[in-house]
């Protein structure tokens, strides 16, 4: 059974932060010493207050559905589709109100009740493709 609190807690993450661009929201659900684990190396809760207004001018009328979920003492594991329509601004590639799609795993790690830890890994090259930043046909799919 999934801790009532956490699930509350990554639902809010995906629909007042994701779906809304309410980065207020951040404010609530994280420690304030909260720290996320990006590819770019770590960042706090401006950087992701930033990240999102850059989100918002690039992507629009998205929807997220929160496939699984995995507790472990701290931690919550949520296993993520999402899908959103590109409006460009991102590696300067043309926008034609494309529909794309967006999987991912997050790992919250909380503490006292607020996420003090967040990892992303996601579909970001899957997106580039769909938009055809990324030649068709150049790599084997197993």
């Amino acid at each position: 059974m999934i801790s009532a609190n956490k699930l509350a807690i990554a639902k809010l993450w995906f629909n007042e932060y994701f779906t809304k661009g309410n980065t207020a929201i951040l404010n609530e659900l994280t420690a304030e010493d909260f720290t996320y684990h990006g590819r770019g190396g770590d960042s706090g809760r401006e950087q992701m207050k930033s990240f999102m207004s850059w989100y918002r001018e690039v992507f629009h009328d998205d929807t997220w559905e929160l496939n699984d979920f995995i507790e472990q003492g701290e931690k919550l594991a949520v296993r993520y589709t999402g899908w959103m329509t590109y409006k460009g601004g991102w590696f300067n590639i043309p926008a034609e109100n494309q529909r794309v799609k967006e999987t991912g795993i997050m790992i919250f790690v909380f503490k006292d009740g607020k996420v003090s830890e967040l990892w992303c890994e996601n579909s970001d090259a899957a997106i580039l493709y769909n938009l055809g930043a990324l030649p068709k046909e150049t790599h084997e799919v197993f």
